[in-house]
């Protein structure tokens, strides 16, 4: 087994979960970008959109690097993997999951919160005295993300 942390560099995975179309920015060396072509952390599409295989992305590719499900649940820690996993149908995370978690979750554009009519809104809508008035649910990268497999450890 090895003494590395996994992923690698995973401040660049983390940037690309808090993109809005999920690309890597930054300079990432080639070592590292090959290391999360191989483990479908991240892909690479030609000119025509077309997926390439991990061994040819680098060379070949036309368009940006773009996280995937599996990226995006290999940067998450223990709670916000189980908070993930949590989501009931609907997409709700489960009613203990704690604020701080769903708030990392919701800057890492995994979840959103909704109020009672299913309207997104910024925050949970707590006060400080009411307590929150919305819930988080998994945004479509969240649903990636719960439903990609766990990565060997």
């Amino acid at each position: 087994m090895s003494n590395k942390p996994y992923p690698p560099a995973p401040q660049h995975l983390r940037a690309a979960c808090a993109h809005p179309d999920g690309h890597l920015t930054g300079r990432v060396s080639r070592a590292t970008l090959q290391t999360y072509l191989d483990d479908g952390l991240v892909y690479r599409s030609d000119g025509d959109g077309f997926r390439l295989p991990p061994d040819t992305a680098q060379d070949q590719g036309a368009g940006p690097y773009v996280i995937t499900g599996a990226g995006r649940r290999a940067i998450l820690n223990d709670s916000q993997r189980t908070a993930v996993d949590s989501a009931d149908d609907s997409g709700a995370l489960g009613p203990k999951i704690g604020w701080p978690t769903a708030d990392a979750l919701a800057r890492l554009r995994l979840v959103e919160y909704r109020d009672a009519g299913g309207n997104t809104q910024p925050t949970d809508g707590d006060d400080g005295r009411t307590g929150p008035r919305h819930r988080p649910y998994l945004t479509p990268a969240g649903i990636d993300a719960a439903r990609a497999a766990p990565l060997p450890t």
